[in-house]
């Protein structure tokens, strides 16, 4: 469940599972997606998860509108979802723009971070959509996409 641009696939993750009951899943974002208005979020600086696939985010700040969808998308996808990923859990998630995800060697994370460290790293997005994504056979796409209404 992400806030995906369709041309470069940038997106901010909203939660994450093994496996959804699609049907249901899309049903429930598509009437989400109908009573919520488009906002902005800033986003600030550059962080990075640790663990066996390293990843180099862009931060995005949290801000009360924000917070709320991610609560709302959580409680009204918990039914549809198989083994959702606690980190996205409305306590643990940091909510973040993915610049990569497992593919940096660890002199190759040094030297990005080294590169970006000093970069002043702020901008801002619209949460304009809600979209799902699929990761499958190495293959990386959009399963569905759901505009919000306009701001």
């Amino acid at each position: 469940m992400v806030t995906a641009n369709e041309t470069s696939f940038v997106h901010l993750s909203w939660q994450g599972a093994a496996s959804y009951d699609l049907e249901h899943a899309r049903v429930a974002v598509r009437q989400t997606a109908s009573i919520t208005r488009a906002f902005k979020v800033n986003i600030a600086g550059i962080g990075i998860f640790t663990g066996k696939k390293p990843v180099l985010f862009l931060n995005v700040i949290k801000n009360r509108k924000l917070l709320e969808l991610h609560e709302v998308l959580w409680d009204r996808l918990m039914d549809s979802a198989k083994d959702m990923n606690g980190f996205y859990s409305p306590v643990e998630w940091v909510p973040h723009i993915t610049l990569t995800y497992g593919m940096l060697l660890p002199g190759d994370l040094s030297c990005a971070v080294a590169e970006l460290m000093y970069e002043p790293f702020t901008a801002e997005l619209e949460i304009d959509n809600l979209a799902f994504i699929f990761l499958q056979d190495g293959m990386v796409g959009i399963d569905s996409r759901f505009e919000l209404q306009p701001a």
